[in-house]
């Protein structure tokens, strides 16, 4: 008996020692020297929607509830500022390495569906914004990686830019979704609101979200490929919500080219539908 229970001792023992080893070893990982080339579709396999409370769940003293945040404190010491800044510096922000063409409608996942605040004030279903448009969307955290994400469609920001956008392209529209590192930074954020105004175009205000960076989970993030917050992203979605390109960092002619090349072809493309 003594030494059965030794045994199970034993066992338990070795069931929960892995699970701090990995911690470790995730958190004494270099940072990331070269980006992740992109060569496949990623994204949710079907619509996935978010919302305020997505990732709470009812139990917090649940098995599930505890495993979600014990992931989520994995990332966090794995993921420190200096390995985020450290990978960005690295990578010159490329966290990834854009597909060297669109994805096929047949082949491509999905980006997440949500209901968030936009600058106005208006709370609005990204899902429904997309019908019938080509959505450039971004994603930033931080001052650098909305530096980033500017890289790609720097003509296009301002009001008349804006304006030129509609009249190339009539069937896309520029989203943006500013996730702020923490409440504290999102405070900061809402409260500068009406500084934000003057410097988004009155046409593109109402596709400004500010979101709660609660709401995009580790997750969510991950299957995005958007968890360096010190990096922008860039995604072109088609009316279904369906990753056709994506990058990150900053631009260069090559992507560019193929960005916009991408727009044409989902903007035709819809029109044949």
């Amino acid at each position: 008996m003594q030494r059965r229970l030794f045994c199970s001792s034993t066992s338990t023992f070795q069931r929960q020692v892995p699970r701090f080893v990995t911690t470790l070893k995730e958190a004494a990982k270099p940072a990331l020297e070269k980006a992740q080339a992109i060569n496949r579709p990623f994204g949710f396999d079907s619509p996935t929607k978010i919302g305020q409370n997505h990732g709470q769940l009812s139990n917090p003293f649940s098995a599930a509830a505890k495993e979600q945040r014990q992931r989520q404190l994995d990332h966090d010491i794995a993921h420190s500022p200096f390995y985020e800044s450290k990978s960005f510096s690295n990578t010159q922000g490329k966290i990834f390495t854009p597909p060297v063409s669109y994805f096929k409608k047949d082949k491509a996942k999905y980006f997440v569906d949500f209901q968030g605040y936009t600058l106005l004030n208006e709370k609005r279903q990204l899902s429904q914004l997309l019908k019938g448009k080509v959505t450039l969307l971004r994603i930033f955290s931080t001052i650098s990686g909305e530096n980033c994400a500017n890289t790609y469609i720097s003509d296009y920001l301002d009001e008349n830019g804006y304006k030129t956008l509609q009249e190339k392209y009539p069937n896309t529209q520029i989203v943006d979704v500013n996730l702020p590192q923490s409440w504290i930074k999102g405070l900061f954020v809402k409260m500068a609101k009406s500084n934000l105004k003057t410097i988004v175009p009155p046409a593109r205000q109402n596709l400004y979200f500010i979101l709660p960076n609660t709401l995009f989970t580790l997750e969510v993030k991950k299957t995005l490929k958007c968890d360096n917050m010190c990096s922008g992203y860039l995604y072109v979605l088609d009316e279904d919500g369906k990753i056709r390109w994506a990058t990150s960092g900053f631009s260069n002619d090559e992507e560019s080219e193929v960005l916009w090349r991408t727009v044409r072809g989902l903007e035709k493309e819809m029109k044949g539908n």
